[in-house]
């Protein structure tokens, strides 16, 4: 079912929706929250003081931020957010924002266009998280640049976009795989390559998604092509960079260093860049600029006579002409550095931001393709004229704030409505899997994917004992869950929040992590995830002692994979209200995460009203997984038997 061009005005529609969703959650929060819980959310930073400055390419000025007595900082702030700065104590007219480049456990690190104010310096100071338009403007921008393809070869290709059009192949070509493939993932690196216009892959959990696009960029750089390779977040792209690089690409991540992981920064446009001579002299040239706002500011100060003022609009005049110099240096070195590449990584957003907005590839490669929504989605439409989109219908989307929003169409992502328009033909399912064992496999096989996905026989029969020292007693088969129907582990609402915890849950899934961890289990091979935010956050706070074990959202662990993991669904109540549990790809995520042994614990009583959970409970039965809570001894029951 097509689409007229009117499709383009309701996605601006929706994505103003979503935007106004944003502020407005954000504004609610800072107006009824106490500063303490604003804090304790990590949208606000109190008391941190000033500890280095820096000077950043593009003359950007780099604040490091620290709690006065050195302390962990609580926060979710990360790279990209924006900030804004003001007194502790005090009230400022307009306080300066700036962009964060980097956030540990005890710093901050925001970047300033502009030097910052004398106060800065001074003092206690607090850290406000506030909205970012970016995306939202560069998604709106990349909609109307659609609406106005309407003449040529742009209007075919909005025509496409819009369901109108079948996309084109050409004829099948033999190609040699520089790795061995299997029948469905040659497939796959087939069809993309003989795409004219896109072409879908979806791959399930642990089928070899990565492969796969590995091996399209590969062969398509052979062919001379320049490839861009894309997704919604900074890990997939830093994934699909490793990817590149493994591939023996040259490749270029465009992004500021401190939102890369370490090992790959190196390999950052930033850091590339710093070494060109023309960007050496442009250092330079932002040094003595500065050093000549520095003058014109002490002469402002210092009195208000003719000469000082002629003074200090020379040396500010001298310094804006040095700026502007120092700038076009700068992009001259950048330009040079990005045509040697062969493959340019960058999020979706990024994409039209000042670096690459101007350029276009032969190929772009998506990935995450399912969790963007489409007025991001679409901008990789914009820079290739051919796209592959990689992703998992059947695990989470975008995460949609307005509920307007979503029921409007804002949740469908552009992956599944080619698929709907166009039909199998244009896509490749992945169906053999070299993560789980094959009795980890069997549930979402049968009730997300048809029964299509099969175990390779190096994982298929794989188990936790096997990487457990010689003689551990642990009663870890491949699916375990643990069932507290009628121990009173009632569901609760954490304070302050709309978050759910189960204290109960919570006993049970932290002896269950101290007892693999004595058995021997290597603490970063084990996982606890959970569909709530305020239940992550109890058991967190009870395996403090443990760093190494990663404690989160099933959300935000969705594309990782571990030994053993640890799930806990805190649902539990008369009414059998599952709220979160009821999204099904949240329960595939969470139970497609680990290799060799899946702990679940929940109430049976509160899950079996639901078919998908009532099947669960029947598979683990089956299996010989079923334990009750009533049995299972407290120190999380490692004995075998």
């Amino acid at each position: 079912m097509g689409r007229d061009v009117d499709w383009f005005d309701s996605l601006v529609r929706l994505l103003e929706l979503e935007r106004r969703a944003e502020r407005s959650r954000l504004a609610e929060e800072k107006a009824t929250l106490p500063l303490g819980e604003l804090e304790a959310r990590g949208l606000v930073l109190l008391d941190v003081e000033t500890t280095e400055e820096r000077t950043g390419l593009g003359g950007r000025h780099l604040v490091t931020f620290m709690h006065e007595s050195k302390r962990r900082l609580s926060t979710r702030l990360g790279p990209g957010d924006l900030v804004a700065i003001s007194p502790r104590k005090a009230e400022v007219d307009s306080p300066p924002s700036g962009t964060v480049t980097n956030a540990s456990r005890t710093q901050i690190v925001v970047a300033f266009d502009r030097p910052p104010p004398e106060w800065m310096r001074e003092g206690r100071l607090r850290i406000d998280i506030t909205a970012n338009d970016a995306t939202f403007d560069r998604a709106r921008g990349a909609l109307l640049t659609w609406k106005g393809y309407d003449q040529g070869l742009k209007r075919d290709r909005r025509e496409l976009v819009l369901g109108n059009a079948p996309p084109r192949f050409e004829k099948p070509v033999d190609f040699e795989p520089s790795r061995p493939l299997n029948p469905e993932q040659h497939a796959a690196v087939s069809l993309a390559l003989r795409a004219r216009d896109f072409s879908l892959v979806h791959g399930p959990p642990g089928t070899g998604k990565s492969t796969v696009l590995a091996e399209i960029a590969r062969q398509s750089v052979s062919a001379g092509k320049t490839i861009v390779c894309t997704a919604t977040s900074n890990a997939a792209v830093d994934h699909l960079l490793e990817l590149s690089l493994n591939a023996g690409l040259k490749a270029i991540r465009v992004g500021h260093p401190a939102r890369v992981l370490p090992h790959l920064q190196q390999h950052t446009l930033d850091l590339l860049v710093e070494n060109h001579p023309d960007r050496i002299i442009a250092r330079d040239l932002f040094d003595e600029a500065f050093d000549l706002l520095g003058y014109a500011r002490k002469q402002r100060s210092r009195g208000r006579s003719r000469d000082r003022f002629a003074n200090a609009r020379e040396a500010h005049a001298e310094a804006n002409r040095l700026m502007d110099e120092a700038r076009v240096l700068e992009r001259k070195a950048t330009s040079a550095v990005l045509e040697g590449a062969q493959v340019i990584c960058a999020t979706l957003a990024a994409l039209e931001g000042s670096v690459l907005r101007h350029r276009t590839f032969d190929l772009a490669l998506l990935d995450e393709a399912t969790q963007a929504i489409e007025p991001l989605a679409l901008i990789a439409f914009l820079k290739a004229p051919t796209v592959i989109l990689a992703g998992d219908p059947k695990q989470l989307g975008p995460t949609i704030l307005s509920l307007d929003a979503a029921k409007a169409g804002l949740s469908t992502t552009l992956f599944e409505r080619l698929l709907r328009e166009y039909g199998d033909e244009v896509k490749v399912l992945l169906r053999e899997q070299y993560r789980m064992h094959e009795q980890i496999m069997q549930f979402p096989s049968v009730q997300m994917y048809g029964g299509q996905l099969r175990a390779h026989p190096s994982n298929a029969h794989h188990t936790l004992a096997q990487v457990l020292p010689p003689g551990a007693a642990v009663d870890a088969p491949p699916v375990l869950f643990l069932d507290t129907a009628g121990k009173g582990f009632d569901e609760g609402r954490a304070p302050g929040t709309e978050s759910l915890l189960n204290e109960g849950e919570a006993e049970l899934i932290v002896a269950r992590a101290r007892a693999l961890l004595a058995a021997g289990l290597d603490p970063r091979e084990l996982a606890v995830i959970t569909p709530y935010r305020a239940q992550a956050g109890l058991i967190r706070e009870r395996l403090d002692d443990l760093p190494d074990v990663e404690v989160d959202t099933v959300d935000a662990f969705q594309g990782r994979e571990k030994h053993a993991v640890l799930v806990s669904l805190v649902r539990s109540n008369v009414e059998q209200s599952l709220g979160f549990l009821e999204d099904l790809r949240r329960m595939n995520v969470a139970i497609t995460r680990p290799r060799r042994h899946l702990f679940v614990v929940g109430d049976s009583a509160t899950l079996s009203g639901h078919p998908f959970y009532a099947a669960f409970l029947e598979e683990v039965q089956a299996q010989a997984g079923y334990r009750s809570a009533w049995e299972w001894a407290e120190s999380g029951s490692l004995a075998e038997g």
